[in-house]
């Protein structure tokens, strides 16, 4: 039954580059009203090898801490291969030995850039191109945004550094680093092959790093124990322990970007289709597909694929251009409110090592169905695409569709509460 189910979740990671398309945007509407971080001094730009040649032996010491939590804490944990540990004493690549004990993309580019908010330029700045930022396999889905080159000792407000550094992990981070992905790292990283992904995509090797489910079936799981081969809460985990790290030694740009590096991870998971593989689809109705699959009628199931993914894609889309729209018309609505509104903030929990798990991705399954109801139903009264109609004109969206637009606003709202709430554990000494 193994095979027939993987077929079947592939569909969640056909879009697995985005989790509300550009954090950056989202995250400086989310915190902006933070006074940790509005009222924070500049900070100075600093490249990494500096930070990592001040304390390099803090570090050394803080990631074994966290690699012998991580084999005691998290399911399905590969532990890291001892070869990839931080030798006693620094070597003549600190970056790359970095990037390996960490075990993410050493080929990533680790610009100094920051992004401004869309309708906002910087005259006389001088931009980066998108390839000189993310990695090749992650370029298309960033066409629109724009990349401002900064300089080491440069005086930046904290919540640029954050906000821009939220983006970061969709740039390459995760990408290539299974054992059956091409590239000099998959042998060497201990992930083993694949979880789950979309060949289709170059940039699908990141999903399991991205996207967790982790409150399905016992069933399921027994079927498809693959599924729970996902570690962002663990991603969530290392990078608060460096910014925390890097606040305590004096090195706050390093500290807010390695805290907008993880509160990447909470905030792919306030959207449903990073936490449940197939929103609205029961139990009962998964083993009925799964068992035409195995008798050879499979059309049902390719038909759940296409239109989950579909579904994923499209509704990313209409959110990215509204919320572009609104912005440039720099006028008050109701969506940009969502993000920074702090009313529910009391009521979660405090944050935890447990937090995404328990708390954020808990809260994207249970509104799951009802969201992707909501999108079905626009779907059904709109172009498959949000970008253009059938004869190739430029269609203009109205955004007019108020079950959607209700679930959207609720989810955002989570995005920003738990956004918050992140921030402020990796701000707290």
């Amino acid at each position: 039954m193994k095979l027939p189910i993987l077929l079947l979740v592939l569909c969640v990671t056909a879009p697995s580059a985005w989790g509300w398309s550009n954090h950056t945007v989202g995250s400086y509407l989310a915190l902006q009203e933070l006074p940790a971080l509005r009222d924070a001094p500049l900070v100075a730009v600093e490249p990494l090898e500096q930070f990592l040649a001040e304390q390099y032996h803090a570090v050394a010491q803080l990631l074994d801490e966290q690699e012998q939590f991580a084999r005691q804490h998290f399911a399905q944990y590969p532990p890291r291969p001892d070869s990839l540990k931080l030798p006693a004493e620094p070597g003549d690549n600190l970056q790359k030995a970095f990037l390996h004990a960490l075990r993410i993309n050493p080929r990533i580019q680790l610009a100094m850039v920051i992004q401004p908010l869309p309708g906002r330029d910087l005259p006389g700045r001088e931009y980066l191109k998108a390839d000189q930022v993310m990695v090749e396999q992650t370029l298309s889905p960033w066409n629109r945004q724009r990349f401002i080159l900064v300089k080491p000792a440069e005086q930046l407000p904290p919540l640029a550094v954050l906000a821009s550094a939220a983006d970061e992990p969709d740039y390459g981070h995760d990408i290539n680093l299974f054992s059956d992905n091409p590239g000099e790292v998959g042998g060497l990283y201990g992930f083993g092959p694949q979880p789950f992904g979309d060949s289709r995509f170059q940039y699908s090797s990141q999903a399991p790093f991205h996207m967790g489910f982790f409150h399905e079936s016992p069933v399921v799981y027994a079927a498809a124990g693959f599924l729970q081969r996902s570690w962002p809460d663990w991603r969530a985990y290392q990078y608060l322990g460096l910014a925390r790290l890097a606040f305590a030694t004096g090195h706050p740009y390093w500290g807010y970007r390695f805290l907008g590096w993880g509160l990447h991870h909470i905030q792919d998971l306030t959207q449903p289709y990073h936490a449940k593989p197939l929103p609205g689809a029961g139990l009962a109705s998964l083993l009925l597909m799964e068992g035409k699959a195995l008798a050879g009628f499979d059309s049902e199931k390719h038909t759940a694929i296409q239109r989950v993914a579909t579904r994923h894609m499209e509704v990313e889309k209409y959110q990215s251009a509204w919320l572009r729209r609104l912005l440039k018309a720099g006028q008050p609505h109701p969506m940009i409110q969502a993000y920074s509104d702090l009313s529910e903030d009391a009521s979660y929990p405090p944050y935890s090592v447990d937090y995404l798990r328990e708390v954020v991705s808990a809260q994207s399954v249970a509104e799951s169905a009802a969201f992707d109801e909501a999108i079905e139903q626009w779907l059904a009264t709109t172009p498959q695409t949000s970008d253009f109609s059938t004869s190739n004109q430029v269609w203009r969206e109205n955004y007019d569709h108020p079950q959607l637009n209700r679930q959207l606003l609720q989810l955002l709202g989570h995005f920003g509460a738990h956004s918050r709430i992140y921030v402020r554990a990796g701000l707290t000494p």
